[in-house]
């Protein structure tokens, strides 16, 4: 059992789209081209007549109860004292067990090896007294770390669920959220083909 659990706290209300964090994580761990261990996606969700969009950012949740820890034959999987949820490549066969298993598709497969790779909360960098190359690296401070098990981070403003999100909660997510105020989410227009981000605009 974790003493502590670390998790992000992400504020749909500030983030960009710009995908800073998605590169920092991918050169700063030295991804193979092409394998992104976090994830930058537009939501949206209907409220009366009006749509509402905002960016949400996802990795590995480091979850209380992960299914990736539980289902791996080859028990490849250990939490830390802190919650971190790491992952021993040199036990891994490449069955596709725990990427099949887990809700929020964290762990992937690295085509070069058949072996699975997962956001490990860049831990080395944690041990050092650091932040991880996401939430470093994020031009608007929308990705913190936070330990779930503080009562200070448990306030009315800090929630479990984003509108529009699927509810998953049965592996018990390490992430919190600001909560959404309408209307103050930014969002980047691409301007052409191949130009992923462009003007801002707030969203009403």
């Amino acid at each position: 059992m974790a003493r502590t659990q670390r998790g992000f706290l992400f504020d749909p209300n500030r983030c960009l789209g710009c995908r800073t964090c998605v590169m920092a994580c991918a050169t700063g761990n030295n991804l193979p081209p092409g394998i992104y261990l976090r994830n930058v996606e537009l939501q949206e969700f209907q409220k009366g007549a009006q749509v509402i969009k905002y960016y949400l950012s996802t990795s590995c949740n480091h979850c209380a109860n992960p299914e990736c820890f539980r289902l791996c034959p080859e028990q490849a999987y250990r939490k830390r004292h802190d919650g971190v949820v790491l992952f021993d490549q040199t036990k891994c066969t490449g069955c596709g067990t725990c990427t099949r298993g887990c809700p929020f598709e964290a762990p992937v497969v690295n085509p070069a090896t058949g072996r699975v790779i997962k956001c490990d909360l860049c831990y080395e960098k944690l041990d050092e007294g650091e932040t991880p190359f996401c939430v470093s690296s994020c031009p608007v401070q929308a990705l913190t770390l936070i330990d779930l098990s503080d009562t200070n981070s448990k306030t009315a403003d800090i929630v479990r669920r984003l509108p529009g999100v699927v509810k998953i909660q049965l592996t018990r997510p390490s992430i919190r959220y600001v909560a959404l105020k309408i209307g103050k989410q930014i969002l980047r227009h691409p301007r052409r083909k191949g130009d992923g981000y462009g003007n801002e605009d707030e969203l009403q």
